[in-house]
């Protein structure tokens, strides 16, 4: 009985000695996983500066997560996430969905790139929508002969983002002046119940929601902050929408350039028609975050 009882306790505290190397070996591997499955996943640049992450208190902790742009556009990149704080449901780990109690991002920096053919953040959007397509008619011979495990699905039940701010940027400034943009505070965004509603959702679909919410956000700040785009349009471009620079493949006097529409009285350019002496604010009220 007593030997019985020494291999128990052994067996114990091999299992406790793996899970605490396990435990301290996380952060490593999720930045490795994170810096490397990030940009497959995406479509785009993906890079995680540091993780902090303990399944023993379902928490953790991510800082430096940043989203490059789709090709094509100028800025350097798309989103910028300060710190993300994640509390899981330690229980769903070991089952097929994940479930996450909370996620709380603070800091969020969007650098929205509006050109003629749309934004960065709807380019990317609309990207991974083709994925998620591709995805979903993959043959079902092959789930049939289970070449491949299902993926997981995760619930989010209640997701936050806060301190955040969009830099509205237009492609043909940001070609002539490396990136100059005009910085608009972005509302706080809450969403409950992420997947929810079908017993769980794959990363690509959760990440579409979470995309969708920003754009949503970021369009309301664009159309009111109207005032701030049409006094700072030379902070957009510093002097290059002085008279006669081209921006958006055209030439237009000083201060009637607008998301890539040029204005001139009564002249239709880039398939928009708008009157010379109208406020750069007015026009952008119609831009649309999630047209390509």
């Amino acid at each position: 009985m007593k030997k019985l009882w020494k291999i128990l306790i052994g067996i114990l505290v091999v299992l406790a000695i793996v899970a605490v190397v396990l435990e301290l070996s996380l952060d490593k591997v999720v930045l490795k996983a994170t810096n490397a499955a990030g940009p497959q996943l995406l479509g785009v640049p993906v890079s995680l500066a540091k993780a902090d992450i303990s399944l023993f208190r379902g928490k953790a902790a991510l800082g430096g997560l940043h989203v490059g742009n789709p090709e094509g556009f100028k800025t350097d990149g798309l989103l910028d996430l300060g710190s993300v704080a994640v509390r899981l449901d330690n229980k769903s780990l070991l089952s097929d969905t994940i479930v996450i109690k909370e996620i709380t991002i603070d800091g969020l920096v969007v650098t929205y790139e509006q050109g003629l053919r749309g934004s960065n953040l709807g380019a990317l959007i609309e990207s991974l929508s083709g994925e998620e397509k591709e995805a979903e008619e993959k043959p079902e011979a092959e789930e049939k002969a289970g070449e491949e495990k299902p993926a997981k699905k995760v619930i989010i039940e209640k997701l936050s983002i806060t301190g955040s701010r969009l830099n509205f940027s237009l492609t043909g400034a940001a070609a002539l002046t490396g990136g100059g943009a005009v910085p608009i505070p972005l509302p706080p965004i809450t969403l409950t119940d992420l997947g929810k509603d079908k017993d769980g959702a794959t990363l690509l679909e959760t990440i579409q929601s979470v995309l969708q919410a920003i754009a949503g956000a970021a369009g309301s700040a664009i159309g009111g902050a109207g005032h701030l785009l049409g006094d700072g349009v030379q902070a957009i471009g510093g002097a290059a929408l002085d008279t006669g620079k081209a921006v958006g493949g055209a030439a237009v006097d000083a201060g009637k350039a607008v998301g890539g529409v040029a204005a001139d009285a009564g002249k239709a350019i880039g398939g928009a028609a708008v009157d010379a002496g109208k406020a750069v604010g007015d026009t952008l009220k119609h831009l649309n975050p999630l047209k390509k």
